[in-house]
């Protein structure tokens, strides 16, 4: 497998820092070398649902507070696709620090940190691995605006 199909899938290095980056592609060359015929079938199917996905149509609305992330120099879901997911849902927006689109391998202990904020209510404003939280909370009930 050519290393530059990987290299496609990560942020260009001169975007800015990503932590592991060498390691995710590393992990993801061997991951897309040892695809079976069908699994890569599969992956195929998989990414042509996602970038057809109907994103415009109307769904219930969410009433659970939702946090939408980012990896800050993420090239497949950049920041302003998060923005708009964040705005459609009423929900809050940030990105991670030195982080591509695997941000569960990049900043793994970072995530967990960040899920164990958003899930007990803590405030994220002061964690030092994101960027500012963006509220699009319309309705204060539903979710908190503090970020």
């Amino acid at each position: 497998m050519d290393p530059q199909v990987t290299n496609s899938a990560l942020a260009p290095p001169d975007h800015g820092t990503v932590r592991r980056r060498a390691a995710v592609a590393r992990l993801m060359l061997r991951r897309f070398a040892s695809l079976t015929e069908r699994e890569l079938a599969m992956d195929m199917v998989h990414h042509e649902r996602l970038l057809t996905h109907p994103w415009s149509q109307p769904r219930p609305k969410v009433s659970a507070p939702v946090l939408v992330f980012t990896g800050e120099h993420d090239t497949i879901t950049p920041p302003p696709i998060g923005r708009s997911v964040a705005e459609h849902l009423a929900a809050r927006l940030t990105t991670i620090k030195e982080s591509d689109h695997l941000v569960q391998i990049e900043r793994d202990s970072e995530l967990a940190d960040l899920m164990a904020h958003f899930f007990t209510d803590r405030p994220l404003d002061q964690l030092p691995y994101l960027n500012p939280v963006e509220s699009f909370t319309q309705n204060p009930t539903t979710a908190p605006v503090s970020a």
